[in-house]
């Protein structure tokens, strides 16, 4: 029998990693412990059930060192959208850098694109936490692989790192000036779907994993004349629900941000405006779809637990976490009286890159003919 660990000291043991050596006996019992669905699912719902009864807001995460360039300079020249550099990294992948001057950010903004060969929809695909300034998607999820063959524009924000792709309150002393929202929605896309060189169709997708599925979500539900599908991977969509809210923090204070810049107080209007799973009307007329998995471990993902050099099982709980997430969305559009959108739930796969590629490309064709 399994002994039972205390619901608080079991998950700060899955979210701070330790070091650990090869075929350690509590690796081991981790990674078969990581089956039992069940008991993961509960371990993580009771235990922000408990800080909710207990009146404790967010569970103390440390900081992750900040990226010693943030916050990037503004810039008060930046008075109109335009691209002000492009550059090719890949001919043969079609990957290139576009450096966008945005006023609402006001700096420079880079945008990673897989250029279509020829007239195509833009399917912003927006990257995880870290989101740095070469994306995640191309580096670890193998996008340029993924799209190689579509008829889609692929266009991959930088440098979003713990943003939520969201308009913040405040300018965030660590994070520094946080205003994805009207720069993916006012500014990007427009000047894009203009631009004589990629031969926009003017029809539009968004999709992201885990922080950028919240964000694609949100920007869909409240966007719904801009976009004609969307999809979320391993993501949480309500930041009012016990689960929500601490996963919210997670992403803004381990990255060395203050949550209050964020949208203010907890429960202000802010916060209930990017609750997707309280308001997804938008989401009526588009394509959707959701996927999350069980966490549970196996194949090349139980392999590259077993040979990692730091013993964590964060990626366990974080994707036990985004599966009851999906469920309360999947149901918040059924009170809705919808019933399109496609969802998925995995027997097996964690909150890791191996996951999140494996996603990319039925999360891609289910909304694919939406956007043709």
């Amino acid at each position: 029998m399994r002994p039972t660990i205390p619901t608080l000291a079991a998950t700060l043991l899955f979210l701070l990693p330790a070091p650990a050596v090869a075929d350690s006996p509590l690796r081991d019992s981790l990674a078969d412990s990581s089956r039992d669905v069940d008991a993961t699912g509960a371990l993580v719902e009771g235990t922000v059930d408990s800080l909710h009864r207990i009146g404790s807001s967010e569970l103390p995460l440390p900081a992750v060192s900040p990226d010693p360039r943030f916050p990037l300079p503004l810039s008060d020249a930046i008075v109109r959208p335009g691209v002000l550099h492009r550059e090719v990294i890949d001919a043969d992948a079609r990957l290139e850098r576009w450096s966008i001057a945005s006023p609402a950010m006001k700096r420079p903004v880079d945008v990673q694109i897989i250029r279509a060969p020829g007239p195509a929809p833009l399917l912003l695909l927006l990257d995880g936490i870290d989101s740095p300034s070469d994306s995640d998607w191309i580096t670890r999820g193998r996008a340029p692989e993924v799209f190689r063959d579509e008829n889609v524009t692929v266009v991959m924000p930088t440098d979003a790192t713990a943003s939520l792709y969201s308009d913040w309150v405040s300018d965030d002393p660590v994070l520094g000036r946080q205003q994805w929202e009207t720069f993916l929605t006012a500014e990007l896309l427009p000047l894009l779907d203009a631009h004589p060189d990629l031969h926009s169709t003017g029809r539009h997708g968004v999709g992201g994993l885990s922080m950028g599925a919240a964000g694609a979500l949100h920007l869909a539900a409240n966007h719904p004349d801009l976009f004609d599908g969307v999809f979320g991977i391993s993501g949480c969509y309500s930041p009012l629900s016990p689960i929500g809210r601490q996963t919210t923090n997670l992403i803004v204070a381990s990255r060395g941000g203050t949550l209050d810049n964020l949208w203010g107080e907890f429960g202000s209007p802010q916060w209930q405006r990017h609750d997707t799973a309280a308001h997804p009307e938008g989401l009526r007329d588009m394509a959707v779809y959701l996927t999350a998995a069980t966490g549970a471990l196996e194949g090349a993902e139980l392999q590259e637990f077993l040979e990692s050099e730091e013993l964590t099982s964060m990626g366990t709980m974080l994707e036990r976490g985004a599966l009851t997430c999906t469920r309360d969305l999947d149901l918040a559009m059924r009170a809705h009286g919808m019933t399109h959108q496609q969802v998925v739930y995995r027997d097996t796969g964690a909150h890791n890159w191996i996951h999140f590629h494996n996603e990319l490309r039925p999360a891609w064709e289910a909304i694919r003919d939406a956007l043709q």
